[in-house]
């Protein structure tokens, strides 16, 4: 199971990057410009991304310390793990956000992160939190943040450039006051619209990427917590319970309803026990940064033995 997982992730990294290379060579060779500048603005660009990231994902959180009256629990928690996975212990957040998540971000500038929101202090027993935080932990181990933000880097800058082009596209389109004008406008929708086609075909290969670092995580927690990484499973139930009971907004898909949701005890099992029966398509998740969460809970009981 690992060294297939192994494999996978190997050829994944390689089919990306050789993808990202060949489509940046075509793009400069249509436009006539010299490899060089992009070799000189995309590790700028990167860097930039990688500096002021940890702000951005970082919104809505505050930092917990170990004497912290309310959530000190969780800093000691966190700092366990990460010192059973041999790892130097990350800055522990909580997130005043209206849904269950749990995410590790950070660089070596402001020191690496985990944050916790509190539906999911508030939903997960001890055991469960434990084991989530392992998959964080494992993240960190794995260097993924910085893995995925590497490969993400081409993908994200062509998509910036196509929505510029875009916006560029339909305000020449209003201005228009003249075929030349209209030539203009239009030339520019389809070139934004072209570099949005190559983005998706692009991000197709960093998804499938990321979704095997997120099963590398899960690999993580199962390695250092054995069965006890069957919390897990019940914690990925949870999360899918509870956001099935939130109200998002039709149209800008934010959450609109934060009232605190109870997960009923038998509901998680029962939940996963489906997830352990059903058979998976290959597109389920095709475009989803995570696994379907029935190909992680079957994973996990697999890697036990269960």
């Amino acid at each position: 199971m690992t060294s297939n997982l192994r494999l996978e992730m190997i050829a994944a990294g390689f089919l990306t990057v050789v993808s990202e290379a060949l489509t940046i060579y075509t793009l400069l060779a249509l436009l006539g410009i010299s490899p060089l500048i992009v070799l000189f603005v995309l590790p700028i660009f990167w860097f930039v991304q990688w500096v002021v990231s940890p702000y951005l994902v970082g919104r809505n959180t505050f930092e917990v310390t170990p004497y912290d009256p309310t959530f000190g629990w969780v800093y000691h928690l966190v700092s366990e793990v990460a010192v059973e996975s041999r790892v130097k212990p990350p800055k522990v957040y909580v997130a005043d956000v209206g849904y269950p998540n749990a995410f590790a971000y950070g660089n070596y500038i402001t020191g690496k992160r985990v944050a916790i929101t509190i539906p999911l202090l508030n939903i997960l027993t001890p055991q469960e939190l434990r084991a989530v935080v392992a998959h964080e932990i494992g993240h960190i181990k794995h260097n993924d943040v910085e893995i995925g933000m590497a490969l993400g880097l081409i993908p994200t800058a062509l998509s910036y450039v196509s929505t510029l082009l875009m916006y560029a596209g339909y305000f020449l389109l209003f201005l228009a006051g003249d075929e030349v004008e209209l030539a203009m406008a239009l030339a520019s929708l389809a070139l934004g619209g072209f570099l949005f086609v190559v983005t998706f075909f692009l991000q197709i290969f960093v998804l499938w990427f990321n979704r095997l670092r997120e099963s590398y995580a899960d690999y993580h927690s199962v390695s250092l917590l054995g069965k006890g990484s069957l919390n897990l499973a019940t914690a990925l139930a949870k999360i899918q319970i509870y956001m099935q009971k939130v109200r998002l907004d039709p149209f800008t898909g934010i959450i609109v309803t934060t009232a605190p949701v109870r997960v009923d005890n038998t509901e998680p099992y029962l939940l996963v026990q489906e997830w352990l029966r059903k058979k998976v398509s290959l597109l389920t998740d095709f475009l989803s940064t995570h696994p379907h969460p029935a190909k992680r809970v079957q994973m996990i009981y697999s890697l036990i033995g269960g």
